[in-house]
């Protein structure tokens, strides 16, 4: 496991290290996992992180409370994954050589799929929505991933890549690839700091300049983060938050009846290719917004349709069971209140509300 420790005598795990062997590695390789909230008691798939560099506990640790911070409103939930990149691993340089190849670069990505995917799907629930994340010479890699092999990935994060090692190859490679791939249906999100090394300052923007040319079905996004220097520690998050904008449930789309809630989300299911649904939390929030305003009726929809996207709430059943009593319906609300004890036999509040109005 992977802990951090809050103090002499407790600890917090952040996810456990896991070892196999590469057939193309030709060794021993780790890699770190962080699972979402409920994953053993669930059956759902889930979408991956593929973060490089993951043998750097505080990075990790960033990424894995990135995806269960933005995971309770924002996006789906997400297992991370972070490739130690160290041993037989270490090697991903992204340049090419003097016969110009990319021999290093070229081995690591059949690693990843011919070895790493694959031993990721024995063994954890995935769907195929995959992003691969990168920092500094890391991030290079992604990108050369990216322009040279685009069967693996959804999405591509790179922060602060390296530039520098090889400008003219990946100026070249990327206003080629543009080009060749009229439609192209993937992301990419590329930060980098105002205080970043002049590796990377000194060519982003003729990079930027060549996105200009994209299809329009690819969807990208340079973002300089200020005040910060090399490898943003937001990356992740902002990055997450533009791939996954539709999900979120701002001002204008809490004002969508259930009907449209549902033909949203059905429509982001059918883009992403998995399935989407709004987070429990925001659902929560409306439903308590609309009781307060003593619009019982939507009060009680919205309740009844997050109930039905996430069973197994006593706290959900109560609150409706709360709402029918506030609107006079006795009978409805005791259902609910029995219906919460169903669940959980214990819970004192679900009881006394019950009890009083026997």
């Amino acid at each position: 496991m992977i802990y951090i420790s809050i103090s002499a005598q407790e600890q917090v795990s952040i996810g456990s290290y896991k070892k196999f062997d590469s057939k193309v590695l030709g060794g021993e390789v780790t890699y770190l996992v962080h699972l979402p909230d409920g994953y053993e008691n669930s059956s759902i798939s889930y979408p991956v992180v593929y973060m490089l560099n993951g043998q750097s506990i505080s990075n990790f640790a960033n990424a894995a409370s990135t995806l269960d911070n933005l995971s309770s409103e924002r996006i789906p939930e997400m297992i991370l994954i972070g490739i130690s990149n160290t041993g037989v691993a270490a090697s991903y340089h992204s340049c090419p050589d003097d016969s110009g190849h990319v021999k290093r670069g070229d081995n690591f990505y059949r690693f990843l799929k011919d070895d790493l995917l694959p031993e990721i799907t024995r063994n954890y629930r995935t769907n195929n929505f995959k992003i691969l994340f990168g920092q500094s010479n890391s991030g290079l890699f992604v990108l050369y991933n990216f322009l040279t092999q685009t069967d693996l990935f959804s999405a591509y994060v790179l922060a602060s890549p390296m530039f520098g090692w090889c400008p003219q190859f990946y100026m070249d490679k990327t206003k080629a690839f543009l080009s060749q791939n009229v439609s192209l249906n993937k992301q990419l999100f590329v930060s980098y700091g105002d205080l970043d090394y002049v590796e990377v300052l000194r060519y982003i923007n003729d990079f930027k300049d060549i996105l200009k040319q994209s299809p329009e079905s690819f969807k990208w996004k340079v973002e300089l983060i200020e005040n910060t220097g090399h490898v943003p520690s937001v990356t992740l998050n902002n990055a997450l938050l533009y791939f996954f904008s539709g999900c979120t449930m701002d001002a204008e789309r809490k004002k969508l009846s259930i009907p449209e809630i549902k033909s949203h989300f059905e429509k982001l299911s059918v883009d992403y290719g998995f399935s989407i649904i709004p987070r429990a939390g925001v659902l929560f929030d409306m439903a308590i917004d609309l009781k307060n305003e003593k619009e019982f009726d939507k009060a009680i929809e919205m309740f009844k349709y997050l109930i039905s996207l996430y069973p197994g709430s006593e706290i959900y059943h109560y609150v409706l069971g709360i709402t029918y009593k506030q609107k006079g319906d006795i009978e409805m609300a005791k259902e609910s209140f029995n219906e919460s004890l169903k669940i959980k036999p214990d819970f004192i509040q679900a009881k006394k509300a019950l009890d009083e109005i026997k």
